[in-house]
């Protein structure tokens, strides 16, 4: 009886320190590739987006009150020229592009939000 506890015993502890988390190995963390940093920002744009009103009004392929985020991104050039465009779109508002209704202006964005969400919603465009 003795020498099963004892048997047991030392297996249960060789388990205990080969399950052991800690590592000791030293690797750098990895430097972030160019896909890395757009799912970063396609996600930044994302959360923002979900965060704000803006799903009142667009979806992502059906066209609400205002146009849905596949036709903006079919309309327009992925460009900076079209991000410079559209991110004063969002943070000033405006109406005509899609129709009459007016497209409420969000002056708290930062340029650098706005940005990320027309980076989001260019994500969208279809592959022509």
């Amino acid at each position: 009886m003795f020498n099963v506890m004892r048997v047991t015993f030392i297996f249960l502890l060789a388990c205990l320190f080969s399950c052991s988390s800690k590592s000791n190995t030293s690797e750098s963390p990895s430097e972030p590739n160019e896909a890395n940093t757009t799912e970063v920002a396609l996600s930044k744009g994302q959360v923002l987006i979900e965060s704000s009103d803006c799903q009142t009004c667009h979806h992502v392929k059906n066209n609400l009150v205002g146009p849905s985020y596949t036709a903006i991104a079919d309309k327009y050039e992925n460009s900076s020229a079209t991000v410079t465009y559209l991110t004063s779109k969002i943070r000033l508002g405006g109406s005509g592009v899609w129709g009459d209704v007016p497209m409420l202006a969000h002056p708290t964005l930062s340029d650098e939000d706005a940005a990320e969400m027309v980076s989001y919603i260019m994500s969208f465009k279809s592959t022509q």
